[in-house]
């Protein structure tokens, strides 16, 4: 498994760009991309960033959406038009990046007071599964505490569609749900494309860099260990600017991979 950091680690100190050259510096042999805003998810923004990728000697793993721009689920049609038209340059935007995993977070409880077996989900799921995978790209839903897909019951409902989407492993999502994360990696077995890593403590800062909370990192690597994942550890905790708590993140995490793969 490679070791793997997002862009959003650098998040908002770093423009997207800025943080791609960054990362390929630090010698990440793999990222995942954050497009933060309307103007990052244009065609010409994203070959400006696949160029960037080429010349650092990296490699883009994934994409990740930003969720506010796909209200797939307003009352009003020309929001959800306009979401899904969105959530399709994304998928163009990894193909063009060469990410084979797009990650969603999917509706919010909110959004969808239905639930998560609401038809009008499964359908969506569907649609934009289907657009993804006929480009060769992975349409990949992420456990998230404030959104319906949220603990393995959740992740569950979901496969037993049948549709062609695969899951996003995020403990700090977890734990900040209160949810097993060893259970939602059990529920996504087979279906796990990528992994995210960042710390929780509880009543502390949000995403922290692996190594600064209380997640028992051990015990979810052996989890993952068991149902045989292979992808990319994507580094996901916010070092606030301080790139040295990025790096000490990746020593954590290359240690806990040195003992994985004993």
């Amino acid at each position: 498994m490679l070791i793997g950091a997002s862009t959003g680690t650098l998040y908002p100190h770093q423009h997207t760009e800025e943080a791609v050259e960054t990362l390929a510096r630090l010698g990440f042999p793999t990222i995942e991309v954050v497009l933060q805003t309307a103007g990052e998810y244009e065609p010409g923004f994203v070959r400006d960033l696949a160029a960037r990728v080429r010349a650092g000697g990296t490699a883009v793993a994934s994409v990740h959406t930003f969720t506010a721009l796909h209200p797939l689920f307003d009352p009003y049609p020309r929001r959800r038009e306009e979401g899904r038209r969105a959530l399709l340059r994304a998928i163009d935007a990894a193909v063009t990046l060469g990410a084979r995993v797009l990650i969603w977070h999917g509706p919010t409880r909110r959004e969808l007071p239905e639930g998560i077996t609401s038809e009008r989900l499964r359908a969506v799921l569907a649609d934009l599964g289907e657009e993804a995978a006929g480009t060769g790209v992975t349409l990949s839903l992420e456990n998230v505490s404030w959104c319906l897909v949220r603990d393995a019951s959740s992740v569950r409902v979901v496969r037993g569609w049948g549709v062609p989407v695969g899951f996003t492993f995020d403990p700090f999502q977890a734990a900040e749900a209160g949810v097993d994360g060893g259970e939602l990696i059990d529920a996504m077995r087979g279906a796990l494309v990528n992994v995210h890593l960042s710390d929780h403590a509880p009543g502390g800062r949000r995403h922290l860099p692996v190594g600064e909370g209380t997640i028992d990192w051990q015990a979810l690597f052996a989890r993952l260990r068991a149902i045989g994942y292979t992808g990319p550890l994507i580094l996901e905790g916010n070092c606030e600017g301080d790139l040295s708590r990025l790096i000490r993140s990746r020593q954590v995490v290359a240690e806990l991979l040195e003992n994985y793969l004993r």
